[in-house]
This record gives structure tokens, sequence and C-alpha cells, in this order.
């Protein structure tokens, strides 16, 4: 087995994520409870921002409009909760600059051009440690669909058999092993430790 190239998740893997910081923001801003924005906030909607075909705005109207009427959500409330799903990062983030000298590693990540490019960009700088970004607003699709992780090897100049993808889905998993990755199924930093130095790429 010959690692070239690594490909990490982001949220899950390299940054803590807690939607609860979310929902109790726009309930704080409103007269809706948690479970009631649950039970109405549009996944179909979050899919389509998530592959880049709803601008930051028209995805703020859609869930405006899911939203039980009238409400009071307004659009800077609305950003302002939306960033809160990101905590901080894991102790993962170290292994992309320990990795970055050895391999070419890479981000590959379902996210969206709101955080990205407002509260990650503004926050941290691990995206800095990376040869580069593979996000799914930019490319068209996401992780599972197999056109992602195609499109990923293809502009890394990578062959799957020589890549190693560690996320912490495990249907995102399956799919990269059905690619032809090497995986790791994220769970926590020390068991992904312990995986990468089985596999002879982390002394």
């Amino acid at each position: 087995m010959v690692i070239k190239h690594i490909f990490f998740d982001i949220g899950g893997v390299l940054l803590d994520i807690d939607h609860l910081q979310s929902l109790q923001y726009w309930s704080d801003c409103t007269d809706l409870s948690i479970d009631v924005i649950k039970d109405h906030f549009p996944h179909d909607v979050n899919e389509q921002y998530e592959i880049g075909k709803l601008t930051d705005h028209e995805f703020f109207r859609a869930v405006k409009d899911a939203l039980p009427q009238p409400n009071c959500l307004k659009e800077d409330d609305f950003w302002r909760g939306w960033n809160k799903l990101i905590v901080k990062e894991t102790e993962t983030v170290l292994l992309l600059t320990l990795l970055k000298q050895s391999y070419n590693v890479y981000l590959l990540s379902n996210t969206n051009h709101r955080h990205i490019k407002h509260e990650v960009a503004s926050r941290f700088s691990f995206q800095n440690n990376v040869n580069r970004a593979f996000y799914s607003f930019d490319l068209g699709c996401k992780k599972p669909d197999e056109a992602i992780y195609l499109k990923a090897l293809e502009l890394a100049g990578a062959k799957p058999e020589e890549s190693l993808l560690i996320d912490d889905v495990e249907a995102n998993v399956e799919q990269a092993i059905g690619v032809g990755f090497h995986t790791i199924h994220y769970h926590d930093h020390k068991s992904t430790v312990e995986a990468l130095r089985i596999m002879n790429l982390l002394n």
C-alpha cells in the first residue's frame, strides 16, 4: 500500500459541530421553540445550498418561508445562529501539518459558502495547512455522491488506490471504499492517530 494523498472531512473531524447551538439562538430570536424549528427546517433546501444551487439570501428566504408563519426571523439573526453551529477546532487539526511533510493533504467537505468564506476563514487557519480544499458548494455535488470523489481525485491528480479519506460519516466512508479509496472512519483523535500508525503513515 502506497498512500500519497490524504483527504480530510471538516465537520465532525477537524471542527466540532453543535446543531443545537444554532437552534437555540434562532429560538431565542423568534417566538418559535427549538422543536418547531427543527421539525420545519427544510433539509432539502440545505442540500441545494451545500451544492451551490442557492445564494446565501435565497437560502435564508427558503428557511424563513419554511418555518411557521408569521415569524420574526431576521436575516442577520439567521446567519449569527447559522455560524454558531461551528464550535471549535479539534485536536485532529494538528495532523494536517504533520502529514503534509510527507503527503499531499486535502480537505473534502460537504459545506456551504457562508461557513467557509465567513466563519472558517475568520476564525481558523487549518485550511492554510493543506495543498487544496474541495468543497461541495464549489464542485456542485456532495458526499456520498460518487461524483464528488471522482472530481476531487481528478483535480488533485490523484489515484484512488493511492488516496486515503478520513471522514466521520459511515455512508461517506463506504462510498469512498467503493471508488477505491483507503479509509479511516473517524470516531475521535486518538483512534485516528492509532489507525494512521497502523497504516505506517504516522510515526
